[in-house]
C-alpha cells in the first residue's frame, strides 16, 4: 500500500478528517471520519481551545468497521482558514552542494530555508512556500524539484503564503498538545485550487468561492495558482438557523429540510407540509412556498456580502478580471437552487459547481482536504521536513472490530 497521510480540517461545526494517498495525481481516499463540534469555532477564533485538544486527541486512532481497518495517526496535514490570507512572492538562489553538481534533496531544502527566511511584513507568519519553478545555471525552468540534474546553482521562484501570526501559533499549538507531529499546513484556497487543476473541465482561472458552516471566501486564482482572498463571516449554518427559526424545528430536522428541499419555485399540484418532526410546540404546518421564503429572505442578505469581497478583491486589478467565472464548492454549494440567486448576483459571470471526484469523499465540504491530500504528496523542502510517517494501519480482528461503530495577476513581491 502507499504511504498513507492523514489530513485534518478544523471547520466551526466539525473536524474532518481524509486519510489516503496520491496516485497518478489524484487523491485515493482511504478513510473518512467527520466529528460534529458545533460552537467551537466562531467568526475566526477558537472559543474552546481544551475542548478541541480532547476532540482531536481521540482521533489518534480511527477505525473503519466495514473495511475492517484500525488506522494510528501520530503525524497529520492540516488546513487552515484563509481569514488574512497574504500572498508574496520570492526569488532565491543557492549554489549546489555536490562536487559533481547534481541537484540533491539539501539543494532543495536549502533553497527554500532562504525562501523561509524572509521577513514578512505586517505582523504575519509563514504558512506555506510554494514553488512556481526551478531554475538552473543554464535557463532551464523545472515545475518540479529537479533531482539528480546538473547545474551549479539553483534559483527557485515561490509563492509565500501567510496568515496572521496569532492564527498560526494557536493552530499549531493546539494540534501539539493534542499529540501530533505537523507533516505540512496549507490554506484551504490553496488546496482547493490544487485539487481544481487536476479537473480539466474547469477553468484554469476563476473566482474561487467557498462556502462553508459560518464562512464564505471568495479567491482569485490565475492559472491554478490563489493570489488573494476576501472572507465574511456568513455560510450554510446561518441559513439553517434561520429554517429552525422560521419553522419552529430543531437545527438537526432544519439541515435535513434544507438538503432535502432547498429552493424549488416550480409548482406542484400535491405540495404536503415538511416534515419537520414531532418535538416541534407549535403545530403549524409549514410547506416548499414557505421554505423558497426564507431561503430567498437569506440570500437576499448574504448576496451583498457576496458581491462586496468579489469587488474588494478584484479592485487592484482595475477591471482586468471583471469577467472570470466563478467556481463554488464548500458543503452550502450543495443547495438545490442556488444556482439562481448567484446567478443573480453575479450577472455575466459563467458558474461550475464541480463536485469532488474522489470515491469516498463526494461530498464538496471536502475539497479542501482532497487538494491537501494532493499537495501533502508533493517533496519541495517542506516547512515541516525531516517528519516520519503517520503511523501504522492494520486490519481489524473480526473479534475486536464486532460492534463498533494566461490570466496571471500581478503579484505582491518581497
Amino acid at each position: 500500500m502507499e504511504k498513507l497521510t492523514a489530513c485534518f480540517e478544523i471547520s466551526s461545526d466539525a473536524i474532518k478528517v481524509l486519510v489516503g494517498y496520491e496516485l497518478g495525481g489524484a487523491p485515493v481516499v482511504l478513510l473518512r471520519v467527520k466529528k460534529e463540534l458545533p460552537g467551537l469555532i466562531k467568526e475566526g477564533q477558537i472559543t474552546d481551545p481544551n475542548g478541541l485538544i480532547r476532540a482531536l486527541a481521540m482521533l489518534h486512532t480511527l477505525e473503519d468497521e466495514v473495511a475492517k481497518l484500525r488506522i494510528s495517526i501520530s503525524e497529520i496535514s492540516f488546513i487552515l482558514p484563509p481569514i488574512g490570507l497574504t500572498v508574496f512572492v520570492s526569488d532565491k538562489t543557492t549554489n549546489v552542494v555536490a562536487p559533481n553538481n547534481e541537484i540533491a534533496k539539501i539543494d532543495i531544502s536549502n533553497v527554500v530555508s532562504l525562501v523561509k527566511k524572509e521577513t514578512i511584513p505586517g505582523g504575519n507568519s509563514i504558512i506555506d512556500i510554494i514553488p512556481d519553478e526551478f531554475i538552473l545555471d543554464d535557463g532551464s525552468r523545472y515545475a518540479n524539484p529537479p533531482l539528480g540534474v546538473h547545474s551549479t546553482s539553483l534559483t527557485i521562484h515561490a509563492k509565500i503564503h501567510c496568515l496572521p501570526e496569532n492564527v498560526a501559533t494557536t493552530y499549531n499549538r493546539l494540534v501539539s498538545q493534542a499529540g501530533f507531529r505537523v507533516k505540512k499546513a496549507s490554506v484551504s484556497t490553496y488546496c482547493i485550487a490544487e485539487l481544481f487543476k487536476t479537473y480539466p473541465d474547469l477553468p484554469r482561472s476563476y473566482i474561487l468561492v467557498d462556502f462553508g458552516a459560518r464562512l464564505t471566501t471568495a479567491s482569485l486564482i490565475g492559472e491554478g495558482t490563489a493570489y488573494s482572498s476576501a472572507s465574511f463571516f456568513s455560510g450554510g449554518d446561518d441559513l439553517t438557523e434561520e429554517i429552525a427559526q422560521a419553522f419552529d424545528c430543531t437545527f438537526a430536522v432544519a439541515e435535513k429540510i434544507k438538503r432535502e428541499f432547498g429552493y424549488r419555485e416550480q409548482a406542484h399540484s400535491y405540495d404536503p407540509p415538511l416534515p419537520l418532526g414531532e418535538e416541534r410546540e407549535s403545530q403549524e404546518q409549514f410547506y416548499q412556498k414557505n421554505l423558497n421564503d426564507v431561503i430567498a429572505n437569506h440570500f437576499a442578505n448574504y448576496c451583498p456580502f457576496l458581491q462586496n469581497a468579489i469587488t474588494s478583491l478584484l479592485s487592484r486589478y482595475q477591471g482586468k478580471f471583471d469577467a472570470l467565472p466563478v467556481v463554488f464548492t464548500g458543503g452550502a454549494s450543495r443547495l438545490h437552487g442556488i444556482q439562481s440567486f448567484m446567478e443573480t448576483a453575479l450577472p455575466g459571470r459563467k458558474t461550475y459547481y464541480p463536485l469532488p471526484r474522489s470515491i469516498g469523499a463526494r461530498d464538496p465540504g471536502y475539497t479542501a482536504l482532497l487538494g491537501l491530500l494532493l499537495s501533502s504528496a508533493k517533496y519541495v523542502g517542506s516547512l515541516e521536513d525531516n517528519y516520519h510517517g503517520m503511523g501504522t494501519v492494520s486490519r481489524v480482528p473480526k473479534e475486536k472490530s464486532k460492534g463498533r461503530g494566461k490570466n496571471s495577476p500581478d503579484n505582491d513581491a518581497l
